[in-house]
């Protein structure tokens, strides 16, 4: 991804004064007690004032760093990365709330990121202003997070919003924007979901202890415990103390209801989708996810009722698409399906799911051949980290290949993919529920994740 320097090329102080304050916190009472720390953080500084960004990355730092073996690190399985980074920053903002208080020059690890911005600091009575660059950036990343969501669209987004930080590190707005960007790109499998919701988590959890208050943040929040750290009881409470704070919102209802259908309360569910409706009837997000809860309770006319209502608002998207396309498959009109489906990757070509459910309805078709040979297409052409393993599994079902279709859904849980939380309700699946693995595989969606 595309970010602005953190600190070389727009570096302008010496590297002796940068030695000066490096060499102030190795010291501090924050960083005495903690060599792994200081170790990471000089690497990263070395790295800026060498001018050699592109070291910066997660796999190069593990092995350079923390000593993992270059041959088998795998950043989803060991995450001593992220963990250790979010650590630092945690320890930085000791520093400068402590010792740091009047140091100078600021060293700080932006979330997300691994390139340190280093700059001289404001002076104290401007430290807790805002600028006006910094609300700009922010108004600018969230005009991208309003377009059609797209990997291109959450990546100018999250420049935007990294941009404002590291012009006002303090400023709340800047990381809910760069939480919501990371989970759109963990929930629409844009990044590894694993990563991205780790980054999204860090932001959110950073703009609470900016602004307690948030709503956006708490909603956010609730929707990372629940569909990637596997918490439901934790995310409950941020959905709800997200509506204390803001029970006139629409996407606070909306997303809650989201979260309640997920979790499989369908009556909670749709309780907040009208709520959320009655407050903005064209907010289309509470419209796709009520289509969703009538297909989840097979309540397929009244499915179909809410995508020709929905056609107004959203004429043509992956999103309806997809569901008019499955709700054609349940209904036994393959053609149909087969056809919407290719629609569906005509409208989001850069999306593999869209392959993959097209492969799908080719193999219920009977079309078995065409459809193996666009799933091993689908593949090659897109890094197969980045192709939802939870899809797979509705092919290798609809394919007839049990077996296939439990090992990637296992796979699913393992790999954070958030739309693993539906498998309970989903229809796809419906042809597995006589398996004797099936309890046991519903039964681990509800066992907490810890990273």
């Amino acid at each position: 991804m595309k970010r602005e320097p953190g600190s070389a090329g727009l570096l302008s102080l010496p590297a002796e004064q940068v030695e000066l304050a490096l060499a102030r916190i190795e010291h501090s009472a924050a960083f005495r007690g903690s060599p792994r720390h200081r170790a990471l953080l000089r690497h990263m500084v070395a790295r800026v004032l060498d001018d050699d960004l592109p070291a910066l990355k997660e796999s190069l730092i593990a092995i350079e760093v923390f000593g993992r073996p270059a041959a088998s690190f795998d950043p989803k399985l060991d995450t001593i990365v992220r963990v250790e980074a979010r650590r630092l920053r945690a320890r930085l903002t000791s520093y400068y709330q402590a010792d740091g208080r009047d140091t100078p020059i600021r060293i700080e690890l932006p979330v997300g990121s691994y390139v340190p911005l280093i700059a001289t600091r404001e002076p104290a009575q401007h430290a807790a202003g805002i600028s006006r660059r910094a609300r700009d950036l922010v108004e600018r990343g969230e005009h991208y997070l309003r377009q059609a969501l797209s990997k291109a669209t959450l990546e100018q987004a999250l420049e935007r919003f990294d941009a404002a930080l590291r012009e006002s590190p303090d400023h709340a707005p800047a990381y809910v924007g760069m939480g919501r960007a990371w989970l759109n790109l963990a929930t629409g499998w844009y990044a590894e979901p694993a990563i991205a919701s780790a980054h999204a988590a860090e932001a959110l959890r950073r703009a609470l202890a900016l602004d307690a208050d948030n709503a956006i943040a708490h909603v956010l929040l609730g929707a990372i415990q629940h569909q990637f750290e596997r918490d439901w009881p934790t995310a409950r409470r941020s959905f709800e103390r997200a509506l204390a704070l803001a029970p006139q919102a629409a996407f606070v209802h909306s997303a809650y209801g989201c979260h309640l259908f997920i979790h499989n309360a369908l009556d909670d569910a749709e309780r907040e989708l009208l709520i959320a409706r009655r407050i903005d009837p064209q907010y289309v997000n509470t419209r796709i996810h009520m289509i969703n809860l009538r297909i989840a309770q097979r309540r397929l006319d009244d499915a179909t009722a809410e995508i020709e209502a929905v056609h107004d608002l959203a004429p043509e998207t992956m999103a309806i698409t997809g569901l008019s396309a499955l709700i054609a498959l349940l209904r036994g009109d393959i053609d149909a399906a087969v056809a919407l489906y290719g629609r569906g990757c005509e409208v989001m070509p850069e999306y593999p799911g869209c392959f993959i459910a097209l492969a799908g309805a080719l193999a219920v078709a009977g079309r078995t051949e065409e459809a193996d040979a666009l799933v091993a297409k689908t593949l090659a052409r897109f890094d197969d980290n980045l192709v939802s393993p939870y899809v797979q599994a509705i092919f290798a079902g609809r394919r007839g290949r049990p077996d296939a279709a439990f090992a990637l859904l296992e796979r699913a849980l393992r790999e954070c993919d958030p739309n693993a939380m539906q498998i309970g309700h989903d229809p796809s699946f419906d042809s597995l529920h006589g398996d004797p693995r099936w309890p046991a595989l519903v039964a681990a969606l509800y066992k907490p994740r810890r990273p």
